[in-house]
Formats: C-alpha cells, sequence, structure tokens
C-alpha cells in the first residue's frame, strides 16, 4: 500500500534527523575530553594513552545513555522523536492507545539490533513484515503511523 510505503520513507528520514541530532550532541560532548586529552600531552606518552582511552570511554557511556533516553524520553511522553515530528509518523500501541516509558524502553532496547549496520537489519525487517515493524515494535505491541 502506499501508505505503508510513505511511513516506511518517512522512518528512514526520522532515523536519519535523529542520528544527526545525536552525533551533533556527541560531537558536542567529545569536543572538550579531546581538546583536555591533548593538553595533557601526545598519543606516545602512556599517561595520556590512559587519558584518552578514559575519555572515550566516558564519551561513549555517555552516548549510550543519551542515546537511550533521547528515544525513552520523546517516544514515552509523545510517541514522537524531533524526527518523527518532522516526518510526520508517531509510535502508538497496537491498540491505537498512546505509548508508555515501559513500550518506549523495549523499543529502545531492541534498537541495539535493529540499528546492526545503520538501521539496514531494522529497515529489512519492516519492508518484510506485515504490519511494516522492527523488532522493537513487535516486542513492545506498537506501530508505527501517519502523525
Amino acid at each position: 500500500m502506499a501508505n505503508d510505503t510513505d511511513v516506511v520513507i518517512n522512518r528512514v528520514v526520522a532515523i536519519i534527523i535523529d542520528s544527526i541530532i545525536l552525533w551533533v550532541v556527541m560531537l558536542i560532548i567529545a569536543l572538550p575530553f579531546g581538546a583536555f586529552t591533548m593538553m595533557m600531552g601526545t598519543v606516545s606518552d602512556p599517561l595520556a594513552a590512559a587519558q584518552l582511552a578514559g575519555g572515550a570511554m566516558i564519551v561513549v557511556v555517555l552516548g549510550a545513555l543519551i542515546s537511550l533516553g533521547y528515544f525513552i524520553y520523546f517516544e514515552g511522553t509523545t510517541g514522537q522523536t524531533i524526527g518523527k515530528r518532522i516526518a510526520n509518523i508517531k509510535v502508538v500501541r497496537m491498540d491505537g492507545k498512546p505509548m508508555t516509558y515501559m513500550d518506549a524502553l523495549i523499543r529502545t532496547i531492541l534498537r541495539i539490533i535493529d540499528g546492526i549496520f545503520f538501521y539496514l537489519v531494522g529497515l529489512i525487517i519492516i519492508v518484510v513484515s506485515k504490519d511494516k515493524q522492527r523488532l522493537g515494535d513487535m516486542a513492545a505491541k506498537t506501530l508505527v503511523v501517519k502523525a
């Protein structure tokens, strides 16, 4: 159906927008860590290398927490991330009711699998599934629909 195709295309647009937003946030967070490490010495210095590794680990953990929080907060409150709002789609439960934070948590945790290869896994599952759901939608019993 054309409507299903539109929603799939809008989902792709939404995840690109959300990814760009998260990348910009991560860049803003990562820059101070990189600058601090560069001020402490060169990478050939064992202490500087340890600081670089520690800074990188902090950025990775912060990135994961921010990404989790972003999707859980926005989808749990309105069913829409910023990208979904721009793409004019939203997530609802299969019974048509608004999402809960638990639904958003389940969807977000399964992004780990759906997001493999830049969301290629999720896209393939969406395209072949009857209700155009990715694994996170199936587990949370949610659908992405036009807003």
